[in-house]
């Protein structure tokens, strides 16, 4: 990259703690000790007191094969009554790890914000399922959502996706199935710096894959766990970039940071959206990394770009404010 800023200092202490002197890596856990200390990381970086909402229901639905049911939770916002928009979240995690509770303060954010309601649900994680086991769940709470509109108190013409690093991805891919499946349609795609792999190599990838959290090791630890082997890297629910028809997918808004290593590639993203003519817009904040948006707590302008994100959605579900 040309011109590289300084890390903001409070993203440089989350990462120090994170990453630094002392700090475990990822990849060298097993999944499950990785699940626990990414839920201990959050739980220490969370924001206190929660955002508050109108209402929270944890419930499950059903998932992308038989007998699998997903945890689920539904928030409301406050002050707001009738059919309502809603944003069905896939959160981040390598496809590994992560859950409700790690992307808890960041839908309160957005259901408060955008005074919609938010659909949080747990995917099934690899290794123990693989490739597209997570992508098919995310498919199936979209879906649940649509034929459960009426008596969850969603407007059915107002659903929108979004997630985070691979639970972008997935959203991404959720769109594509939508499309590919007749439905359900989705008025909006909300992305966080997801993984949008499968095009050229680039600056980002080449200069800031070793140091900032999503480093080389950790991409190649979590697609190693989900994958069934390097064959699925073709395909595009994985690979977003390798898509043969970006105008399947809805007007997108996508937000990325300057240290991190996708951040070129979600650029190219947006790139081959607006050559398809689907309306998109690209956001990056400068001098923070990959997967902010866990750290709330820690990183005041991960708030506020929450709550810039959420105003964005607002003003689809709502029109001009």
């Amino acid at each position: 990259m040309d011109t590289q800023p300084e890390l903001d200092p409070q993203t440089a202490r989350v990462l120090d703690d994170l990453t630094g002197p002392g700090a475990v890596r990822i990849p060298d856990l097993s999944p499950p000790e990785a699940r626990a200390a990414i839920e201990r990381f959050v739980a220490k970086w969370d924001l206190d007191p929660q955002p508050e909402v109108g209402a929270t229901e944890d419930f499950d639905i059903p998932g992308g094969a038989p007998d699998v049911a997903l945890r689920s939770r539904l928030y409301r916002p406050a002050g707001k009554t009738g059919p309502l928009p809603i944003l069905v979240f896939v959160h981040a995690g390598g496809f590994v790890f992560g859950s409700i509770e790690t992307h808890d303060s960041f839908c309160r954010l957005i259901c408060a914000g955008a005074e919609c309601l938010v659909l949080s649900f747990e995917y099934r994680l690899a290794p123990e399922h693989k490739f597209p086991a997570a992508h098919e769940d995310s498919y199936a709470a979209l879906r649940w959502v649509s034929e459960n509109a009426e008596r969850i108190g969603v407007d059915p013409y107002r659903i929108a996706v979004g997630g985070d690093s691979s639970g972008g991805t997935m959203a991404i891919a959720a769109c594509a199935m939508a499309a590919e499946r007749g439905g359900p349609e989705v008025v909006k795609l909300m992305l966080w710096y997801p993984g949008t792999a499968g095009g050229p190599p680039t600056e980002s990838m080449k200069n800031l894959s070793e140091g900032y959290f999503l480093d080389s090791g950790l991409m190649k630890w979590s697609m190693g766990h989900y994958l069934n082997g390097p064959e699925d890297m073709a395909n595009p629910w994985v690979a977003p970039l390798k898509m043969q028809d970006f105008s399947v997918l809805p007007p997108t808004y996508l937000l990325t940071a300057g240290f991190d290593p996708r951040h070129d590639d979600n650029e190219l993203f947006i790139d081959a959206l607006a050559q398809a003519g689907v309306e998109a817009e690209f956001h990056s904040i400068p001098n923070t990394i990959h997967g902010f948006m866990f750290m709330l707590g820690g990183i005041d302008q991960a708030v506020r770009a929450a709550k810039d994100g959420a105003a964005s959605l607002k003003r689809v579900f709502y029109g001009t404010i």
